[in-house]
């Protein structure tokens, strides 16, 4: 299993330069485990392929049941303290917490394309070449602490 933000799903199911890779992901694990927010970010990058004539409206509806009708089974909901807190420590938006969040909180990774998560969550937030190229997925960890000594 693996966590896969709206981006990955969208070049799954869309046509996209990343598409491929996104297949590949797939085929690697089709374990995709996603919060409730993915329905939104999902119905807003088909919207705006309408905007932009990639798609019909009807194209769009066809690929939200396909999509829906699979991911409804694997959507879970991180807790919000997990969300605020890393909004809070790391600066990253509610939207992107949320699918960090669940990763930790299941102890799997979250593929992305987003670089900023990658680099503030190197053992959690990985490519999909990166994914691709990691012989077994073996869960995440969170980075440990740094503890300093009290002076007495």
């Amino acid at each position: 299993m693996i966590v896969v933000d709206s981006n990955i799903i969208a070049a799954r199911n869309l046509t996209s330069v990343l598409s491929s890779q996104a297949e590949q992901v797939e085929q690697k694990d089709p374990g995709w485990i996603v919060p409730a927010l993915w329905r939104y970010e999902f119905k807003n990058i088909l919207a705006t392929a309408i905007k932009t004539r990639q798609i019909k409206p009807e194209q769009a509806l066809d690929v939200w049941e396909k999509v829906f009708g699979i991911l409804i089974e694997n959507e879970s909901e991180p807790s919000p303290a997990k969300v605020i807190d890393l909004v809070a420590q790391y600066g990253i938006t509610a939207y992107d917490g949320q699918f960090i969040a669940l990763a930790i909180e299941m102890g799997i990774q979250c593929v992305t394309e987003d670089r900023e998560l990658q680099g503030k969550f190197p053992n959690i937030a990985v490519s999909m070449e990166g994914f691709l190229q990691t012989p077994e997925n073996k869960g995440v960890r969170e980075r440990k602490a740094k503890y300093r000594r009290r002076k007495t």
